[in-house]
């Protein structure tokens, strides 16, 4: 009889070791799955960062080129027309690159220029005219224009336009 409890105790200890262990390893695997995934993550996330890194260098160089094109144009117009061109504040001209950059491929930079004076001036639901008044009164303009067209191609596809004499 005393053998029998002993074998009976001995199996009970053998199950509750055995289910402890699969306790064990269902909790290291548990474990291990939820690190991958981290590492996963973690990987995706250097990952995204790189591509972001790379895309703000691209951005950047693109600006430049853009600035540097600019620059260009606005010396060559210096140059050739003895106009000294457009002062603003310093605090204004990353609101005028980002806006030149967004939109220079569809209208040239003197429309650009008024179109980003009638968005920071004017009120969505105001009357025109109000509006026009106020951008006189803020823009200060010379005649002749310090934006004159060099050249024979336009910024819009298939049309020629030809340099007028001041």
């Amino acid at each position: 009889m005393r053998t029998k409890q002993v074998n009976l105790l001995i199996t009970l200890v053998a199950i509750a070791l055995f289910s402890f262990s699969c306790f064990c390893i269902y909790k290291i695997t548990q474990t291990n799955n939820r690190l991958i995934n981290c590492r996963n993550h973690i990987l995706e996330f250097k990952e995204n960062m790189l591509h972001l890194r790379n895309k703000t260098e691209k951005n950047s160089q693109e600006m430049m080129k853009v600035l540097n094109r600019m620059k260009y144009e606005i010396t060559k117009r210096e140059n050739s027309s003895g106009n000294l061109g457009k002062l603003f504040r310093s605090e204004d001209l990353t609101h005028f690159v980002r806006f030149f950059l967004m939109f220079y491929k569809e209208k040239p930079i003197d429309w650009l220029l008024n179109d980003i004076f009638q968005v920071k001036v004017c009120d969505t639901g105001e009357d025109l005219g109000n509006c026009i008044k106020r951008k006189k009164q803020i823009r200060i303009r010379y005649k002749p224009s310090l934006f004159q067209h060099v050249g024979i191609h336009s910024s819009f596809p298939g049309k020629e336009q030809y340099e007028k004499k001041i």
